[in-house]
């Protein structure tokens, strides 16, 4: 069983299941729309990246998120920065790194004042439907071994709690 779970994260890192529709036999003439989508996931640890923005905060939420917002404002959100976004919040929610509480509050509200954007919203439902985590299985300084793949399994499961947080925050003020 283990080994079955083995190939299957190994053939899904590669791009062998296909996320595409089914095909439609109700018009045969139109083009099928197809929602297959290739996203990349962190496959190294962003650790870098948190320290350094954990060397820029102060203490001063406000602050900070205005720093992280503006070298953020010229990414082009779409869905693969959003992934990005959400994987770096995630490793530092996951590993409880010193910035994990003010990154995830302004990484969620970011993306959450961008949610009409359909780009955001797609990678969001792709991160519920079928993320899966590209980090090594070994959870860093794990010599033992005895947290074999808690680190992805914790990606997996964090991001995925992350997108159903946003889209059903989204919703919720959609209706309204």
């Amino acid at each position: 069983m283990k080994l079955l779970l083995r190939f299957s994260a190994i053939l899904v890192a590669a791009g062998c299941f296909s996320q595409a529709q089914p095909a439609r036999t109700d018009s045969p003439n139109k083009p099928i729309p197809t929602t297959a989508v290739s996203y990349r996931v962190l496959t190294d640890t962003p650790v870098e990246i948190l320290d350094e923005l954990a060397s820029n905060y102060t203490g001063d939420l406000e602050q900070w998120r205005e720093g992280w917002i503006q070298s953020n404002f010229t990414t082009t959100l779409d869905g693969q920065s959003t992934i990005r976004l959400l994987e770096i919040a995630c490793y530092a929610d996951v590993m409880c790194h010193t910035i994990e509480y003010p990154l995830r509050v302004v990484t969620h509200d970011f993306i959450r004042e961008r949610m009409d954007m359909p780009e955001v919203r797609s990678s969001l439902e792709w991160i519920r439907s079928s993320y899966h985590s590209g980090l090594p299985l070994k959870e860093p300084g794990d010599t033992t071994g005895d947290f074999d793949g808690m680190l992805v399994e914790s990606m997996n499961f964090r991001m995925r709690e992350y997108a159903n947080q946003l889209l059903k925050s989204s919703d919720s003020t959609s209706v309204k």
